[in-house]
């Protein structure tokens, strides 16, 4: 598997560029920042990249010619736009362009559908966040690709449990290890049964007792 990572400089981008060269996959990376990039020339490769520009960022995918994409990009821009939608687009748009079907894009809990099911703080601390990359979420699902949406619950940097799981159910609420958060991304990458599907992903150990009925999305038969 040859997988680009956008993101790969953030807390949970670096858990994932690491588990996915543990897992014997090619791991490159790409972002706006060489010196913070170079850092993790170690153990992937490494390509500068315009993540708001779509020439930029289709100018790595031809280069590097992944078959997989993950964005966990997020934040402001130099000119103060949410690289939450303009750079998720940017990266569907490339992938549309140069033929990369396999794109999973890192939202939120509290977009899209669950919002509804989201608090009144959260909405109040990020709500133009969340409509950010809620239209993200819309413009891949809009895409001619292959996309998975995993959506995680409030993200933490202890060490990490093994109890993280996904959900095909917008109503879930939790907390999830940065490091769990990242095995799920690769269990997800590794599997067709995740693509079309919008997930949420929380340690199962901080999912609230109510409602009872949410289950988790099943991935071990086809990893």
């Amino acid at each position: 598997m040859r997988v680009l990572i956008f993101g790969a400089t953030g807390r949970t981008g670096r858990h994932l560029a690491a588990q996915g060269v543990a897992r014997g996959w090619t791991v490159f990376v790409a972002g706006r920042d060489p010196a913070r990039l170079n850092e993790l020339g170690g153990i992937a490769g490494v390509a500068s990249v315009d993540v708001a520009d779509t020439t930029s960022v289709a100018g790595a995918l031809n280069g590097l010619k992944p078959q997989v994409i993950v964005s966990t990009i997020g934040g402001a821009g130099p000119d103060a736009r949410l690289i939450d939608e303009v750079g998720n687009n940017a990266i569907t748009d490339a992938a549309a362009a140069c033929g990369v079907r396999r794109v999973l894009q890192v939202s939120s809990l509290a977009c899209g559908d669950s919002r509804a099911y989201a608090s009144e703080r959260i909405i109040a601390a990020i709500g133009p966040v969340l409509d950010a990359k809620t239209r993200a979420e819309d413009h891949l699902r809009n895409a001619a690709l292959d996309w998975t949406i995993v959506r995680p619950g409030g993200l933490t940097d202890g060490d990490p449990t093994g109890q993280g799981a996904l959900y095909d159910d917008p109503r879930v609420h939790g907390r999830i290890a940065r490091a769990d958060l990242a095995t799920l991304l690769i269990d997800a990458l590794a599997t067709p049964a995740s693509i079309g599907c919008v997930l949420s992903a929380v340690d199962r150990t901080t999912l609230p007792a109510e409602p009872a009925d949410i289950a988790e999305f099943d991935l071990a038969a086809t990893v």
